[in-house]
């Protein structure tokens, strides 16, 4: 099991796409967003804000496309070849969520430490741990539905349907966009994400405030819920062998 971890994260992280989309991207976008809106008298809060939700974007799009990859796997019959083992079934699908946990964590650091660099953000340390902390375990429920897209996908759609997915998540859940402009009926939307509320919880962390119950409540209904249907695809895959 640790063998199949190590590889799968080196495989990830040697693909210049990924680098490029999921780590690039979040820390060009700080620097963009900051730049413009980062201004006046409230321009330390707004770019702490702006860093957390960029940092909360690359994330998402790396724990949904890491999981997304599964697709692929399934295509070419790599699946069926790790069932000969005698890896079970919950360790293959443990490990992707601890891939998608871990290269997520590359366009968490990266961009806190552009925000430090570039942008001057200062924070404690304590409140850069509890930051740290609430952002990366915020992404568990994407690791659950990057995986989810991965086994439902095709190898065709899977790129696909995990950006169309990453983006929706970002948008509707007031990571790309501040959910408090949108509509009223699209905000109610954003509060039942989990996107929305890693972002909120991470921004709480920095200010001292207290875990909401309701996001926690959110977050973890989407981890089983996605969680069970991976559980789900992958027995009826297995039963297809």
């Amino acid at each position: 099991m640790g063998v199949l971890l190590t590889s799968e994260v080196r495989r990830v992280l040697r693909s210049p796409r990924f680098l490029i989309f999921t780590v690039g991207f979040p820390v060009v976008y700080f620097l963009l967003f900051s730049g413009l809106y980062a201004t006046g008298a409230d321009a330390t809060a707004v770019t702490v804000v702006l860093m957390l939700n960029m940092a909360a974007f690359g994330a998402i799009s790396a724990s949904i496309s890491t999981g997304g990859r599964v697709a692929v796997e399934r295509a070419v019959g790599w699946n069926r070849q790790l069932r000969l083992t005698p890896l079970p079934g919950w360790a293959y699908l443990a490990v992707k969520a601890a891939v998608a946990m871990l290269v997520a964590l590359p366009a968490l650091v990266l961009t806190f430490l552009v925000a430090v660099v570039v942008k001057h953000v200062d924070l404690t340390a304590v409140e850069w741990v509890r930051v740290g902390a609430a952002a990366w375990l915020g992404v568990l429920p994407f690791a659950a539905i990057g995986l989810l897209v991965g086994m439902s996908a095709t190898q065709d759609s899977a790129q696909g349907m995990s950006t169309v997915t990453m983006l929706l998540f970002s948008l509707l859940g007031g990571v790309l966009i501040p959910a408090s402009i949108l509509p009223s009926a699209l905000a109610t939307v954003a509060h039942a994400l989990p996107s929305y509320w890693l972002a909120e919880i991470a921004r709480g962390q920095a200010t001292g405030e207290a875990v909401p119950l309701q996001g926690m409540a959110v977050m973890l209904a989407w981890l089983v819920v996605a969680g069970g249907l991976v559980a789900v695809r992958y027995r009826r895959d297995a039963l297809r062998v």
